[in-house]
């Protein structure tokens, strides 16, 4: 998958700067158009309560565009630095909405970059932003931590490897990233079944890389209930990763998207960034 579109989402938090800067330089390695996209919304009342005047909440309304707006300022300044092609659009409308419609303006780009669920705009639902994106976008998504440990991507990533769908899709839609890559290291949990190691067979995938012009090795880790998360973050720490690729997973409830618990433990604790496919 070549990179021709980058869609960023752009917000007035601090961490934005980490994120705008990854974006604007994956964007020029790549040729890339990049979208940055704020929000902006027009009600409060879920979250203030209906005892919020109107002048107060007009105030507030205003104050939250304004950012919006400065912050794609930014965004715009920053691109157009580098000599990258850039566009700014500040979508409007309810907070529950913008995830939703976020999700939407990625189907159009081939990848998404947002931030992490916990550094994000707190008036946006950030955990349902990262979801839906996801989840619903059809794309690919890299999170940004604030303070990346390791802005390169040409060193070393780990992939996480369970044999799933979502772990093989997640591979094939990171190619653009492993192909250069100086090291990629399939990473395989082995569970204890029945008092029998097991885990999932890599041949194949090693094989299928080698064919892409990816040569990669594969790294077995042992694991245990409740520790897969942490495990994957702390292995890739000891491999000095700049990047992991992985799968997301969720768990369905009432045709809501809710991210599962390696997912979830991945996705918050995360100091590099995280290339992550459904």
């Amino acid at each position: 998958m070549g990179l021709n579109d980058i869609a960023v989402y752009v917000d007035g938090v601090e961490a934005t700067k980490a994120r705008v800067a990854f974006a604007v330089a994956l964007a020029k390695e790549h040729g890339a158009h990049l979208i940055g996209i704020a929000f902006a919304p027009t009600a409060l009342l879920p979250l203030y309560g209906a005892d919020v005047g109107f002048a107060d909440m007009s105030e507030v309304l205003q104050s939250v565009k304004t950012q919006s707006a400065n912050a794609l300022d930014a965004f715009k300044a920053c691109a157009k630095a580098v000599g990258v092609s850039a566009e700014a659009r500040l979508m409007q409308g309810m907070s529950e909405e913008f995830p939703h419609d976020f999700a939407y303006a990625a189907r159009h780009a081939d990848l998404a970059i947002l931030g992490k669920p916990r550094d994000g705009d707190p008036l946006i639902g950030q955990y349902a932003l990262v979801e839906r994106c996801l989840f619903a976008s059809g794309r690919p998504v890299i999170i940004v931590p604030a303070a990346p440990e390791k802005p390169a991507l040409k060193g070393t990533i780990v992939a996480a490897w369970d044999g799933s769908a979502e772990a093989a899709r997640s591979i094939n839609d990171a190619l653009t990233f492993l192909k250069p890559a100086s090291r990629v290291v399939l990473l395989a949990g082995v569970a204890a079944e029945d008092g029998e190691e097991r885990s999932p067979p890599t041949d194949d995938m090693i094989a299928h890389l080698k064919r892409h012009g990816v040569k990669a090795e594969a790294l077995r880790v042992k694991v245990s209930e409740g520790d897969v998360g942490r495990l994957l973050l702390s292995t890739a720490k000891d491999l000095g990763a700049d990047l992991m690729v992985m799968g997301a997973f969720h768990h369905s409830r009432w045709r809501e998207f809710i991210l599962g618990g390696v997912t979830l433990t991945v996705l918050e604790q995360a100091t590099i960034p995280l290339f992550m496919a459904h």
